[in-house]
């Protein structure tokens, strides 16, 4: 199965230097940007899509509208909390740490990269059920994409610490 996967346009935190998680900031205008020439080049790319899914959190929802707008697509934006960024408990919306990026920690109120690979392998596995040929494009989160990486098999968990997505970054990968 075909996933496009598309990290969010650059949030206020983005911009600010600082770790979302569940907080729920806007998009910037450079976000909005990268959220309309992502679409546009997701269109060109593929014109038929299986479906286009979005995490519920506003950035990729935003992210994702933006995307659907420039894309014109006929399927309807689906969005699931499955997509969901990790969970950086009392972490959120603080700066970023080297040790937060690794597969097992887990913050206080909050889940570890594993946890967040698990919800994206139930995500995947309800879109493999699918069974089309054509893209399926998924609007999330850099931590969502790191997690996924681990499912499909890109990265090893000890690895994925070493891999982040740029904001508006479309990556292709087969499940």
């Amino acid at each position: 199965m075909k996933t496009v996967w598309i990290r969010h346009g650059q949030s206020e935190y983005n911009a600010q230097g600082i770790d979302t998680g569940w907080h729920d900031p806007d998009l910037t205008e450079q976000g909005v940007l990268e959220a309309q020439q992502a679409g546009s080049q997701l269109f060109r790319t593929y014109p038929e899509i299986a479906g286009i899914y979005s995490s519920d959190l506003r950035r990729a929802h935003q992210t994702a509208n933006y995307i659907t707008d420039a894309a014109n697509w006929s399927e309807s934006l689906q969005v699931s909390p499955a997509i969901r960024d990790r969970d950086f408990g009392d972490w959120s919306g603080k700066p970023p740490n080297d040790k937060w990026k690794e597969w097992l920690p887990k913050p206080e109120n909050g889940e570890s990269m594993k946890d967040c690979a698990a919800r994206v392998y139930g995500f995947l596995k309800e879109l493999e059920s699918n069974n089309s040929d054509l893209p399926h494009i998924i609007v999330c989160h850099n931590n969502t994409i790191r997690a996924a990486s681990v499912v499909i098999g890109i990265n090893a968990p000890e690895d994925v610490q070493n891999f982040d997505v740029l904001t508006g970054e479309i990556i292709e990968w087969v499940f």
